[in-house]
């Protein structure tokens, strides 16, 4: 996953970083390195904390977000009585769409370490660093989020599916005043 995202962010720095731009006209402010010169065009898609927003804070709405899609999938997806089946990717694709409407003003909506990865390599490789304040909020919280989503979904809702397969089995179990013995792949004969 990671190298997807490099390539990419390599791809349109190299493309948007040639001769048809001498003058450096068609790239942002963002772009500015230090030095005067100019680096990866946008800052390639790289996560940053929003100013007024703490590091703390970003890390647990970095939580939250990933928690959200991986509750998601787990629900969609994996989950033996779903419903969904091919409208799982439907399900997902809005959990992504819900988190990026929160996120993105905030901390860039990084739910994805591989996302965030590829830019920062890619930006550091260009002359911009942008591993400044937070950058480490986008691999810890979305692990810490999946591992919260995983925990809630093995010990809330699968429990849940559990009990309820036990109590469908006790409700498949002959009766003793039933007149009838054997089991279900063979036909039931009736007691003298």
């Amino acid at each position: 996953m990671p190298l997807c995202s490099f390539n990419s962010s390599l791809v349109f720095y190299c493309d948007l970083n040639d001769a048809r731009y001498p003058d450096n006209s068609n790239v942002c402010e963002t772009s500015a390195t230090g030095d005067g010169g100019y680096g990866p065009p946008y800052g390639l898609g790289a996560n940053q904390v929003a100013p007024k927003v703490t590091n703390g804070c970003a890390f647990l709405i970095e939580g939250v977000g990933t928690f959200v899609l991986v509750i998601t999938v787990l629900h969609a997806a994996v989950h033996k009585k779903s419903t969904a089946s091919n409208a799982a990717p439907i399900a997902i694709g809005w959990a992504v769409l819900i988190a990026h409407l929160v996120l993105v003003p905030q901390t860039g909506c990084g739910i994805n370490p591989a996302r965030a990865f590829g830019p920062l390599v890619v930006n550091s490789m260009g002359g911009l660093n942008k591993w400044t304040r937070g950058w480490w909020v986008y691999f810890t919280a979305p692990f810490v989020g999946s591992l919260f989503a995983t925990l809630t979904y093995q010990f809330i809702f699968q429990e849940r599916e559990e009990n309820n397969d036990k109590k469908n089995d006790d409700t498949k179990k002959p009766h003793p005043e039933d007149k009838t013995f054997g089991n279900e792949d063979t036909e039931a004969v009736p007691i003298p």
